[in-house]
């Protein structure tokens, strides 16, 4: 096994966990939702507290399973390269989501920001780890 391929597997490993913290945090974050008092700004647009601690976990729990889906990806592509399939675009994409709920976490719930970044660097090394072993296996 490369070096490349045992990195993305490692990767892969640490975003199981992530992917489990931020689907549970984001559970956590919909079923507590009608607690949490007030109003916050976000993006210039004042928005209830209860609102915005829903879509934030809604954010969270999507992020999560893109990240764990990811994982699953990853691990059996370490293993063998031929099946990574749709690993990069599933990376992306939590990625994407990973950044979004961040941006608009710090504002909410600061524990599901940093989750959410957390995830989002991680996809990031996937992606790239994804590509790295894409590239050795044309070789």
């Amino acid at each position: 096994m490369s070096q490349n391929r045992k990195i993305l597997k490692v990767v892969s490993l640490i975003q199981a966990l992530v992917g489990l913290a931020a689907l549970i945090a984001g559970i956590f974050a919909i079923v507590n939702a009608q607690d949490s008092a007030g109003t916050f700004e976000a993006f210039g647009t004042t928005i209830d507290a209860s609102l915005g601690c829903m879509v934030l976990g809604a954010l969270s729990v999507i992020t999560g399973a893109c990240t764990f889906g990811s994982c699953a990806l990853g691990i059996q592509g370490a293993n063998r390269p031929s099946s990574l399939g749709a690993h990069a675009p599933l990376s992306v994409a939590a990625l994407v989501l990973g950044i979004l709920a961040t941006i608009f976490g710090t504002s909410v719930n600061l524990v599901l920001a940093v989750i959410s970044g957390v995830a989002a660097v991680l996809a990031l090394f996937a992606v790239m780890y994804d590509g790295r072993v894409r590239k050795e296996l044309d070789r």
